[in-house]
């Protein structure tokens, strides 16, 4: 496929490397461990162990379809390819939402964890008018970055992943000489159930390894770096996680934190988990040492971020499916410079009318998830109906791998709990009305309505089921709990089978129709 409207190939295998796994280090693995031990003590773990399998069967989706078609805004691109236009639009949609969102909760968490050297920038994880102030130069300083040029951008991201990465290391093996195995016991102080809430909470943390597909037509020898570069990323990233979370929990010290033994709900209070466990050994430098790790983490993964989320609009845009203005490539940087100013502005907005992380990341997982699940989906179809692609790296086993992916992306966005399913929900069909602005675009109704039966079933299971799965129930209305545990899950999996298995023949055999018609 040709490049698009002169964007370069500049970006390497390193590079790539640096990209993926610093758009998925960020906040998460710095806030995120205290959250877990809360609901799943040292299971927090295993959850993270799950959450990276589940991840690791998207990735590798995305793999094969990086490689066959390296188009950019993977995403939005791919499930549009394999399930026409409407579709695309709306995983596009619901992608931009979790991109702009996103970019603004890392940010709010970089400002917050900037407080701990320059105090009065937040309150909690709610930023003061001064941390505001920071928190909009930053976005502004990485787009500014970005828009001087992809190379700049890559730059950035392989100097703040090794920068990330050295603390976090220096952490864990310092943190080896202070673990006691007392606290690993017992593994499972709240059950399964736990476990499945940690891995919702922690998914957040591995959002960010389609961000290897995104670029994907400025990648040299894209074909080959695409697929090793996935791989490569999960691979790095899950041992990081495990390692920390890991000496997280072997780190506790009950009595210097004041808190009894064994009490993990308390741990949910800490601010800053490695920090302050760090702290109650009398170690204020490796406080201070987790503390630079967790800025410069945001840091990168902001600017990563405000990369990936400027090639959203400027791809759909591309393909006549957003506002034609942020289609253009800048002449003189070879970037699409009216999209990242776009989607900055965006972001802009939402630091200041929101600028607290609580809830934000939950949102911004349940928009991303539907996507991925599109894109599974997306392998099968394409191998059909685009038979004749070359493709370089192919899944072994590709139903099962992807309707195992299909499936477990359904049960996160359940396990993302009421009210918020409902919430991402409701902004997802927003863009069922924003679709009826491309006049000269089609719903395909025979294509694309699987999607509204899957995310009202979604809901609606969400609603009637476990009411176990709740998490800052601002509606007051709390779910039925007709389905516990684990006969929820048995009818979110038979439901997903069904939805998958409809929505593969209804593009087949729509696109055949198509093709015989042509």
């Amino acid at each position: 496929m040709s490049n698009k409207q002169g964007l370069k190939k500049e970006i390497g295998l390193l590079t790539l490397v640096a990209l993926g796994v610093g758009s998925m280090i960020g906040s998460g693995i710095f806030a995120m461990p205290a959250a877990m031990g809360a609901v799943a003590g040292p299971g927090l773990i295993l959850a993270i162990l799950i959450a990276g399998v589940v991840t690791t069967l998207l990735a590798i989706s995305y793999a094969e379809l990086g490689a066959a078609f390296p188009i950019t805004g993977g995403p939005y691109a791919f499930p549009r390819l394999a399930m026409g236009d409407f579709a695309g639009f709306l995983m596009g949609w619901g992608y931009f939402l979790y991109l702009f969102i996103g970019t603004a909760a890392i940010i709010d968490i970089f400002v917050v964890y900037l407080g701990f050297y320059v105090p009065g920038l937040s309150v909690g994880q709610t930023l003061t008018p001064a941390g505001v102030t920071i928190a909009v130069i930053a976005l502004w300083i990485f787009t500014i970055i970005n828009i001087l040029g992809v190379k700049w951008g890559g730059l950035y991201s392989i100097i703040t992943t090794i920068g990330k990465l050295i603390p976090l290391i220096l952490f864990a093996l310092i943190g080896l000489m202070f673990m006691k195995t007392g606290n690993f016991s017992p593994f499972l102080p709240f059950g399964l159930t736990g476990v499945t809430l940690a891995v919702t909470l922690f998914f957040w943390s591995f959002t960010g390894f389609e961000s290897i597909v995104i670029p994907s037509e400025e990648v040299k020898k894209p074909s080959r770096t695409i697929p090793l570069a996935m791989l490569l990323t999960m691979a790095i990233t899950t041992a990081v996680y495990v390692l920390i979370a890991v000496v997280f929990v072997g780190m506790i010290n009950w009595k210097g934190l004041n808190i009894p033994f064994g009490n993990w709900q308390a741990i949910g209070g800490l601010a800053s988990p490695l920090a302050d466990v760090s702290l109650a050994w009398g170690l204020p430098w490796l406080a201070a040492i987790a503390t630079l790790g967790a800025i410069i983490a945001t840091a990168g993964s902001g600017g990563d971020w405000v990369l990936l989320q400027g090639r959203m609009p400027f791809a759909m845009a591309q393909d006549k499916l957003f506002w034609a203005p942020l289609g253009k490539i800048n002449q003189k940087y070879g970037t699409p410079v009216a999209s990242l100013i776009f989607t900055s502005i965006l972001t802009t907005i939402i630091l200041i009318a929101i600028p607290n992380f609580p809830s934000v990341a939950l949102i911004a997982s349940i928009t991303a998830i539907i996507p991925y699940a599109a894109a599974t989906l997306s392998v099968t179809i394409l191998r059909k109906t685009r038979a004749d692609v070359p493709r370089p790296f192919r899944l072994p086993f590709p139903f099962f791998i992807t309707g195992l992916g299909f499936v477990f992306s359904t049960l996160l966005i359940y396990w993302a709990s009421w009210p918020w399913t409902l919430v991402g929900a409701l902004l997802i069909f927003l863009g069922y009305p924003a679709f009826l602005l491309i006049k000269e675009k089609k719903f395909e109704p025979g294509r694309s309505t699987w999607i509204c039966v899957y995310i009202l079933g979604i809901v609606f299971v969400s609603f009637i089921g476990d009411p176990h799965f709740v998490m800052n129930n601002f509606l007051k209305i709390n779910p039925l709990g007709i389905l516990r545990m684990p006969y929820d899950i048995i009818v979110l999996s038979l439901f997903s089978i069904a939805i998958y298995t409809w929505a593969y023949k209804a593009n087949t055999k729509e696109e055949q129709k198509w093709q015989n018609h042509s």
